[in-house]
């Protein structure tokens, strides 16, 4: 049960994304390229002093899955980012939460991970509950506005499948932390030719926003998200990470002034209920049989 706490933590941090995005108001490229700068230099510390920080750190073992993870990372991130930017919360959250049921198709597969009978019942009552928070709102705003920021949100949903899965296998392998600060210094690496070749104005606010994402976002939520992955399905984290966009649009509509309507708040229901089924699962039936 700690191992799921950990999860909703992580994802109650990354819900603040899209506020975030809008104060920061900067290219994504420099916004991931900051946060990470930040992360990297800090999270190697806190694992230090931990006792946790990875021997062999530059090992090639498994490099191929060190490598897919960074590629799906930055993706994902840069693509949610620009969702963010472009289109309405409750749109850029509900396209990329197309991650779970892509999950639940590819983990089996790529991982040998049992496809388990809530992973068929859990879905498609998040995704129902996610279709009615932005059926409820207008539905996908699929003109000139929205359309880029709807196809970046698809795009980082994709991505982000990929990471919940090779985080998981690294997981598995116990090379979790290597992942966290591996990913961080090749984000920041990649990153830093585009975000220091951009023009772009450096406000006090925005270095400050910058410097708690670094800290929250890129540090302490990760750590969380990573360790707990150990023990948890990759299926069940990506369900749980509906409490994301369940806290994400109350969020928009306290700093950023977009209301969702009565209807959005049934389809939250549905989302929380899709995730305690998960966790009921967890606890009594967690050697069940795999789904024929």
């Amino acid at each position: 049960m700690k191992s799921y706490l950990k999860i909703v933590a992580a994802m109650l941090i990354w819900s603040t994304w899209g506020p975030m995005i809008r104060w920061i108001s900067l290219p994504p490229v420099v916004v991931l390229f900051y946060t990470s700068l930040i992360a990297s230099i800090i999270v190697p510390i806190v694992l230090r002093v931990r006792g946790d920080f990875p021997n062999a750190i530059f090992s090639l073992k498994s490099w191929h899955l060190f490598i897919a993870l960074s590629i799906a990372s930055i993706t994902n991130n840069l693509t949610y980012f620009y969702s963010l930017g472009h289109t309405t919360v409750s749109n850029a959250v509900f396209t990329h939460y197309t991650a779970p049921v892509i999950v639940a198709v590819l983990a089996p597969i790529l991982i040998t991970e049992r496809l388990q009978k809530v992973t068929l019942v859990s879905p498609p009552i998040a995704v129902l509950g996610m279709i009615m928070i932005v059926a409820a709102g207008g539905g996908l705003s699929l003109n000139s506005d929205h359309t880029a920021g709807i196809i970046a949100g698809t795009a980082s949903g994709l991505a982000y499948a990929f990471v919940i899965i090779f985080s998981r296998r690294l997981s598995q392998l116990m090379l979790h932390h290597k992942a966290i600060i591996l990913n961080l210094w090749i984000t920041t690496a990649v990153t830093a030719p585009a975000a220091l070749a951009l023009d772009y104005h450096m406000s006090v606010r925005a270095g400050s926003l910058l410097l708690i994402s670094g800290l929250l976002h890129s540090n302490l939520a990760p750590l969380m998200y990573f360790s707990a992955l150990r023990r948890v399905l990759a299926q069940h984290a990506a369900i749980l990470g509906y409490i994301e966009p369940l806290s994400a649009i109350p969020l928009a509509f306290l700093l950023l002034s977009e209301v969702p309507p009565l209807a959005a708040l049934f389809g939250g229901v549905l989302i929380l209920f899709s995730g305690y089924l998960i966790v009921r699962y967890k606890r009594t039936g967690d050697q069940a049989p795999a789904a024929e």
